[in-house]
């Protein structure tokens, strides 16, 4: 089985191992060594991880890297201004060197 057919997948989270779903989850963020999920209904979930390891493990293009700092589910975006994307009532960079990536990803979504 081929891990992006799993829906979900487990983090360690203050000792224990905690279910995400890949439905629910709206954006993540880095913190220095710790990745903070955050997921819809649900209080964050921090885990240690790299922004690295987690980009490589979540689906492509579902979820995309927009910051150093920041990976999001590109459904999850409610409305996209010039250098950022709200989600969730959140208002999130758009880094400069994933710009070009990320607005040519979304000019193919783009109904004219």
């Amino acid at each position: 089985m081929n891990n992006q057919d799993v829906p979900f997948f487990y983090v360690k989270s203050d000792y224990r191992l905690v279910q995400v779903e890949l439905s629910k989850l709206l954006y993540i963020e880095c913190e220095k060594d710790y990745m903070r999920l955050h997921i819809e209904g649900q209080r964050p979930i921090m885990t240690l991880m790299t922004m690295k390891t987690l980009e490589e493990r979540l689906p492509q293009p579902q979820f995309m890297r927009i910051h150093r700092s920041i990976i999001v589910q590109v459904s999850k975006i409610e409305c996209i201004n010039q250098g950022s994307v709200n989600i969730a009532g959140n208002n999130l960079p758009i880094g400069n060197s994933y710009r070009e990536r990320f607005f040519s990803y979304i000019d193919k979504l783009i109904l004219t």
